[in-house]
């Protein structure tokens, strides 16, 4: 009788108000009508109501479809679970991440003309560098990667992955040093011509050499505005970052035999050069 009670409650429902219209009793807001024009790629053009109407109905066809799934119990399937976990702590990581943005201070002028001087590689020598690459899985055995480090050109690389029968792909490719951290660049550039250098790419690596430069410097107009955000979002990941190390700290957090991290090491050369 409860069960009855419920849904004869639910069918009961009025779109009013801020309910745009109800779903077999879910309702659905303005707020989130809003929300959803809000993340449509550019500004939604002709009669609004028009545009209103069309993202609704679109909403509405998605809740009904979501309504099927439930009816067929995907909600209560393992791997749905673990990724509504997975997609939940993202969307709550993201938010936290643009609600911290709003505490970075903007750099001030003098801040900026110093960061552009230290960086010359970002900005007045920003060179676009063409490479050749080898590109494949990360192998399970680690002793792989060793034997790599000891090969001084790519066709030794490609000479290796044949002997430990390693599938790969080759392709050429530009790494502008704009979008390098300086560090890892400075590494790079001081490898002897033609030596390849291991940067790991999810969950592939990625061996390449470089075979020529093109200078694409950015202009002083241009410098400043990209200075700053380049400032903020480090000062950004930097807070972040302690924000983490907090959290790690007062957390109790316990490993099966086998699981917890790895001390780090000292970095290797290929190591250091795609850290």
């Amino acid at each position: 009788m409860c069960a009855v009670a419920i849904v004869l409650a639910a069918c009961g429902k009025e779109p009013t108000g801020q309910v745009v219209a109800v779903v077999n009793g879910e309702e659905i807001t303005q707020q989130e009508l809003n929300a959803e024009i809000a993340e449509l790629p550019g500004a939604p053009a002709g009669d609004k109501q028009a545009v209103r109407r069309q993202v609704l109905q679109q909403i509405i066809e998605r809740r009904l479809m979501s309504q099927v799934a439930k009816e067929d119990g995907l909600d209560r399937d393992p791997t749905y679970i673990i990724r509504e976990r997975r997609l939940k702590e993202e969307l709550l990581v993201s938010m936290y991440g643009a609600k911290t943005a709003d505490t970075v201070r903007v750099p001030d002028a003098a801040g900026v003309r110093k960061f552009i001087t230290e960086n010359p590689g970002r900005f007045s020598e920003r060179t676009a560098y063409r490479v050749d690459q080898i590109s494949f899985d990360m192998p399970s055995d680690p002793k792989i990667l060793k034997e790599l480090e000891a090969d001084k050109t790519l066709a030794e690389v490609e000479a290796s992955l044949k002997q430990f029968n390693l599938g790969y792909s080759k392709g050429q490719n530009t790494i502008d040093s704009g979008n390098v951290p300086p560090p890892i660049m400075k590494q790079i550039l001081a490898l002897p011509a033609g030596e390849p250098f291991i940067i790991p790419a999810q969950g592939k690596i990625v061996v390449s050499v470089i075979t020529g430069q093109q200078p694409v410097p950015v202009s002083e107009q241009e410098a400043g505005p990209m200075a700053a955000q380049v400032m903020r979002a480090e000062d950004l990941g930097k807070l972040l970052r302690k924000r983490l190390d907090e959290a790690k700290t007062k957390a109790n957090i316990t490993y099966q035999d086998g699981f917890a991290p790895v001390a780090k090491k000292s970095p290797t050369k290929a190591a250091t050069s795609g850290s």
